[in-house]
């Protein structure tokens, strides 16, 4: 099959590049860097440009589209010129009977502590329940892609982490001083995580059940806090690392209190903590995986001592 991928030098999309070469299918990977991958076609094409497409989209099978812009905290115009009008170009330029694989995200929920795991069904989509831009601009990405694909399958994967993460386990690990890191409740909720490989093996299953369309939930089986991922990756490293808890209430309270500083000011930078940071890295998400393990025949999971050595080890 020839698979073209946005977002092809990033983080996801440069696994699921990876993934997909290793089994054989021929790939066109996309990406805003002036180099791309080795062993695979690479195409220039930034989606925040108004960029002609690259010659070889339109005639491919099928495109993953993992291209957006991610961060805590920034302008709202950024956002939604890479996330939201460039997954419009990619759907002008692709060819319309090519198979959509959309990589979304589990930020489209709004923790309400009041479920116990979120099903598909579950996210608002509505731009002011959100925390911050981020959100906004997936559940926007969300709405076209509904209205024009409704036969493309959009994967939610929640806390995605492993080798070649430049967001979730850094941002973190950036916040350890002295081997001791503040954590809102000490990290101590379990929630839905999603190793790289799990995410790469949704990519594929969707490929190979172009009949499963909508939003999907994609995370490993086993649950686990974010205390659990940071004491066994610190551990693989011989590293000390101790946990000190703040009420959840108060971290809140103190991000609400800095954003709003900093929107006063003026600055672009982002405030030390923001309230969507502190609800995608230790809120207690749980995801429904109902459709992933039926539908798309897949029961993901990892062992997460060994996932931390290697992780590690890179």
């Amino acid at each position: 099959m020839r698979i073209a991928v946005t977002g092809g030098t990033g983080f996801v999309g440069g696994a699921v590049v990876r993934g997909l070469a290793a089994r054989g299918h021929s790939v066109l990977a996309l990406g805003r860097s002036a180099a791309g991958p080795d062993a695979v076609e690479y195409a220039r094409w930034d989606l925040g440009l108004d960029d002609p497409p690259p010659v070889g989209l339109s005639s491919c099978d099928a495109v993953v589209h993992a291209a957006a812009h991610v961060a805590a905290w920034g302008d709202e115009q950024e956002f939604h010129a890479v996330t939201v009008t460039g997954t419009a170009r990619v759907l002008d330029a692709m060819d319309p009977g090519a198979r959509l694989v959309v990589i979304g995200s589990s930020s489209v929920y709004v923790p309400d502590g009041r479920r116990g795991s979120y099903r598909e069904s579950d996210a608002p989509l509505e731009p002011r329940r959100y925390l911050g831009p981020y959100p906004r601009a997936k559940a926007a990405q969300e709405r076209l892609v509904a209205a024009r694909r409704p036969d493309a399958i959009i994967l939610r994967p929640r806390a995605v982490w492993g080798p070649g993460d430049r967001t979730l386990l850094p941002r973190i690990e950036s916040r350890v001083r002295s081997g001791r890191l503040v954590l809102p409740d000490g990290g101590r909720h379990r929630m839905s995580t999603t190793h790289i490989e799990s995410l790469t093996t949704a990519v594929v299953a969707a490929l190979e059940h172009p009949e499963v369309r909508g939003p999907v939930n994609v995370a490993d089986a086993t649950p686990r806090s974010p205390r659990e991922l940071l004491v066994a990756l610190f551990a693989a490293r011989n590293e000390p690392l101790r946990i000190v808890g703040v009420p959840g209430r108060l971290a809140d309270g103190a991000a609400f209190a800095l954003e709003s500083t900093y929107r006063l000011a003026g600055t672009r930078r982002e405030p030390p903590i923001t309230r969507y940071a502190i609800s995608a890295l230790v809120a207690p998400v749980m995801l429904d995986l109902a459709r992933l393990h039926a539908e798309l025949g897949i029961r993901p999971d990892v062992n997460l001592v060994l996932k931390a050595e290697q992780l590690a080890g890179t």
